[in-house]
């Protein structure tokens, strides 16, 4: 109680965490505010509201610095390309993820993976402005990276 918990409970499927009275509302992060509004409670760290669960508890993975470290999980957040041609009044586009989808950092490939469904702005092909400032065009499945593997000669 001294740290702000209450209670701490986890097992092989979840965990749950109730913290002290003087706490709520001054959480963030996997915790979210803990103030009893749950429409709000998968706020990302870029201020974003995830849509599920998953794309939440991905939008908090620490990046890994480099392949190289074992210890690291080689992952790094990343706004991926959308593998179908969307054309929007006639103009060829790009849709790009506005919510960070975890991906093998060069020189690793993915040894597991899961469907996510991430929210994808799409803009002419000579746009330049940052996929994750942009709103949400259409929402489509792409595949997010949970574990990588990495080649001796990683970058």
């Amino acid at each position: 109680p001294s740290h702000g918990l209450q209670e701490l409970y986890c097992d092989k499927d979840a965990w749950k965490i109730k913290v002290v009275d003087w706490m709520k509302g001054k959480t963030c992060g996997l915790c979210g505010k803990a103030d009893g509004e749950i429409r709000q409670e998968y706020r990302t760290p870029n201020g974003r509201l995830a849509k599920n669960s998953v794309s939440f508890a991905h939008s908090w993975i620490l990046p890994s610095e480099s392949c190289r470290d074992n210890s690291e999980c080689r992952l790094k957040l990343d706004s991926v390309q959308m593998e179908k041609q969307v054309t929007i009044h006639g103009d060829n586009t790009k849709c790009y993820s506005v919510e960070p989808v975890p991906r093998c950092l060069p020189g690793c490939f993915p040894t597991k993976t899961t469907s996510v469904n991430v929210g994808f702005s799409c803009k002419s092909i000579d746009s330049d402005t940052s996929p994750f400032d942009r709103s949400v065009d259409i929402r489509e499945t792409t595949q997010a990276h949970l574990s990588c593997s990495c080649t001796a000669k990683c970058a």
